[in-house]
């Protein structure tokens, strides 16, 4: 083997150890940004189902408070009554990470859901 052809072997082997190594760095960070998403999700969905149960719980006149201080609107009010209307029944929920949130506190939302606050809340659309 010539010297020139053993410096280009040489080369590919490094240049095929950096591609490897820049591959399992990349992999790294996916896994990483996936787990900080999926915690991001789980925690938002968190947020809003103890935000429902604190203005579920409120009279009308707090209501605005206790969805401010877990940062909802009435529309993510609504949105996530439905999606618990949906899920005890059996249904299907599209966030999942609101659906574990929904399995986590069951028990404080069926809890929740044998107050007769529950009319008032159907007239928030």
């Amino acid at each position: 083997m010539s010297r020139e052809s053993r410096l280009i072997a040489i080369l590919v082997v490094i240049a095929a150890v950096g591609v490897s190594g820049l591959m399992v760095v990349a992999s790294q960070y996916r896994k990483a940004l996936l787990n900080f998403e999926l915690a991001d999700a789980t925690e938002r969905a968190a947020r809003l189902v103890d935000g429902y149960l604190a203005a579920h719980a409120a009279s009308e006149t707090e209501r605005g408070n206790a969805l401010s201080a877990h940062g909802m609107t009435e529309q993510d009010y609504a949105a996530v009554r439905e999606a618990w209307r949906a899920f005890r029944v059996g249904g299907r929920v599209d966030d999942p990470a609101l659906a574990a949130a929904f399995q986590a506190r069951r028990s404080a939302l069926e809890g929740a859901d044998a107050v007769p606050v529950e009319a008032a809340n159907g007239a928030i659309k």
